[in-house]
C-alpha cells in the first residue's frame, strides 16, 4: 500500500460498532460497452481483443488473479479479460521488439536469464488507457516509499495493485497483467528515495529478495522492460470500501492516523506497539483488512474502540 493510501486508511464506524459478520452479496455483473467503443479505441482502431471465456488465456489469468485474492476478498467478479493489441499500429510493434532486444541484452549479462516476471499494475479505466495508448509516463501521485519507480505486485499477489483500482462509472475496476524484465534485482530499504540501480550489476529493485511483494522498475526503463499483456476487469466486494472511500469522500470519515493519536490516551505503550506491527502487517498485504479490523479491535478492546467512533461520528 502506498504512502498516501497509509495515511489516509478510513476506519468505518460499522466496523467497530457492529458485530462481526460475513455478509454475501451478489453483484450484477455486465461486460461495459467501451471495450468495443470510445476509450479503448484510438484513431477508430481497437487497442484490445476480447479473450473468450474457455480458452486457455481466459482461464490461467482469471485464475492468477482470484486465486491471488482469494486471501483477501472470496467475492471478486471478473467482468471480462482482454489482451493488448500489438499490431494496431508501428510504434506498438515497436515495442514489442524494444522489449526483446532488451530481454536480450539483460539476459547475455545474466547467465543468458532475462528473469522475465508477470506483475500486475492497478489504476483509473484513464491511466489504463492512456497506458495503452502511450506507454508509462510520469507517477507524481504514486507511492515512493521504495524509491522512484513503477510498482508492480506479482502474479500470485495481486491485491496491492487491485487497492489502486479505481472504479469506472459502472463500478468496475481494472488492473494490467504486464511482463518485467527483472533481470537481477536488488532488495530496496523502505523509505528509499532511488531512482536507479544502485550499480550496473542490478536492473530491478523488490521489498524483499525471498519473498517480494513489490517488483520495482526505475522510471527509465518503465517503457522497455515492461510490457502490458491482459486487462483484467473487476469487481470486489473488500474494494467498496477503503481505497474508494478514500477517493469519492462523500461523507466524514475517520482516518486511521488520527484514531491512533487517540488511542495513545487509553493504551499502554505495548499495546500501540502491537496495533503498529498488525497495522504494518495488513500495509504489506500479509493480512487482509478483516483480520487487522479484528486485530485492532482484541487488542484496543470495544469498550476504548465504541467511544471514540461515537465521538467521531456522533451516532447514538
Amino acid at each position: 500500500m502506498n504512502q498516501l493510501a497509509q495515511d489516509y486508511v478510513i476506519i468505518e464506524d460499522d466496523e467497530i460498532t457492529k458485530a462481526d459478520s460475513d455478509s454475501d452479496n451478489d453483484n450484477d455483473v455486465a461486460v461495459p460497452n467501451y471495450w468495443q467503443s470510445g476509450i479503448f479505441r484510438k484513431d477508430d482502431k481497437l487497442m484490445v481483443h476480447r479473450i473468450e471465456e474457455g480458452t486457455s488465456d481466459y482461464v490461467n489469468v482469471k485464475r492468477s488473479f482470484v486465486n491471488g485474492m482469494r486471501n483477501f476478498d472470496k467475492h471478486v467478479d471478473v467482468v471480462g479479460i482482454h489482451r493488448k493489441n500489438y499490431e494496431w499500429n508501428g510504434v506498438d510493434e515497436a515495442r514489442v521488439e524494444a522489449f526483446r532486444v532488451f530481454a536480450a541484452a539483460v539476459a547475455s549479462r545474466n547467465g543468458g536469464d532475462p528473469n522475465i516476471k508477470y506483475g500486475w499494475y492497478g489504476g483509473s479505466r484513464e491511466e489504463i488507457r492512456d497506458i495503452l495508448c502511450y506507454g508509462f509516463r510520469g507517477f507524481e501521485n504514486r507511492s515512493s516509499s521504495y524509491g522512484r519507480g513503477v510498482y508492480f505486485s506479482p502474479a500470485n499477489n495481486p491485491m496491492a495493485s487491485a487497492r489502486t483500482s479505481i472504479p469506472d462509472s459502472d463500478g468496475v475496476m481494472h488492473i494490467l497483467l504486464c511482463r518485467l524484465i527483472l533481470g537481477k534485482p536488488e532488495q530496496i530499504p523502505f523509505g528509499s528515495r532511488i531512482n536507479l540501480p544502485t550499480s550496473t550489476e542490478f536492473n530491478s529493485g523488490v521489498d524483499d529478495l525471498s519473498s517480494p511483494t513489490k517488483y520495482i522498475i526505475w522510471e527509465p526503463y518503465m517503457n522497455t522492460l515492461v510490457l502490458p499483456v491482459f486487462i483484467v476487469s473487476f469487481k470486489a466486494d473488500s474494494l467498496k470500501t477503503g481505497e474508494q472511500s478514500i477517493r469519492m469522500q462523500r461523507k466524514p470519515h475517520l482516518r486511521f492516523d488520527a484514531l491512533m493519536k487517540h488511542l495513545t490516551n487509553y493504551l499502554s505503550s505495548s499495546k500501540m506497539a502491537l496495533i503498529n506491527r498488525q497495522r504494518e502487517a495488513f500495509y504489506q498485504n500479509k493480512i487482509s483488512r478483516h483480520a487487522f479490523i479484528r486485530s485492532l479491535r482484541m487488542i484496543a478492546g470495544d469498550d476504548v474502540l465504541r467511544p471514540i467512533m461515537k465521538m467521531f461520528y456522533g451516532r447514538n
